[in-house]
């Protein structure tokens, strides 16, 4: 009799767990989903111009939302992204910001790598990475891996042909063969996309870095929808 009541006893505790589990499990993706939202809004609210304040309070609702789900990979995408939004009015070739910007940018490239190891397929986290470790090391391998990564995921991505630009500009006067060829190429991908060409431009401009771009257009046929455009009489007219 007592085997009995064990056969039917320890199936129904073993069920009783795995629903506390799941339960438990779904409470804590519901509460970091909330903070995440929190860090969401918040940054949305300031259209990314963060006060010290805001900026604290983002980046702990995100920490918490990594905290309770650290599996989701666009958490640690967003605390990354947190992260930079920090530097912002910050010039971070000042040697008395060299602490902070130093221990910013490894802090946004471990959430970043975090990222991609939880999801290798979204092509804005390996630019990202790109971008940042661009910062840190220039033009390297290791980045050139990272933008080969973000190309095969996300090929026809207009962001991605944005941030191969912005790492190729950034670095122009340390830029070696392959980059070259590769800021050519991306140019040339990013023409075909029509009026969101605009974003190149304005990048460009806020890194003063127009007249190589201006310049990179004035050759070639693929260009000429381009240099018959609004945008070019406004940026490079």
């Amino acid at each position: 009799m007592t085997k009995l009541n064990m056969v039917k006893v320890v199936p129904a505790v073993i069920l009783a767990l795995i629903v506390l589990v799941i339960a438990y499990t779904s409470m804590q993706s519901m509460r970091a989903n909330a903070w995440y939202f929190n860090a969401l809004n918040i940054v949305q609210e300031s259209d990314g111009a963060l006060s010290g304040s805001s900026l604290q309070a983002a980046e702990n609702a995100i920490t918490l939302a990594t905290n309770m789900d650290p599996d989701h990979p666009h958490y640690w995408h967003f605390l990354a992204h947190i992260k930079l939004l920090g530097l912002a009015g910050i010039d971070t070739t000042s040697s008395e910001q060299s602490d902070k910007v130093k221990q910013t940018y490894q802090q946004a490239e471990q959430a970043l790598l975090k990222s991609v190891e939880l999801r290798q397929t979204w092509a804005l986290t390996w630019i990202s990475l790109a971008q940042v470790v661009s910062y840190q090391e220039g033009p390297t391998k290791r980045v050139y891996d990272y933008i080969q990564q973000a190309k095969k995921v996300g090929p026809y991505k207009l962001d991605v042909h944005l941030g191969i630009i912005q790492i190729a500009l950034m670095h122009w006067n340390e830029l070696p063969p392959t980059y070259k060829a590769l800021y050519v190429n991306e140019l040339k991908l990013a023409s075909k996309y029509g009026y969101k060409f605009n974003n190149i431009f304005s990048m460009a401009k806020e890194m003063n870095r127009l007249p190589i771009v201006c310049l990179s257009l004035q050759f070639g046929s693929h260009y000429e929808a381009i240099r018959n455009s609004w945008m070019f009489n406004k940026y490079c007219g």
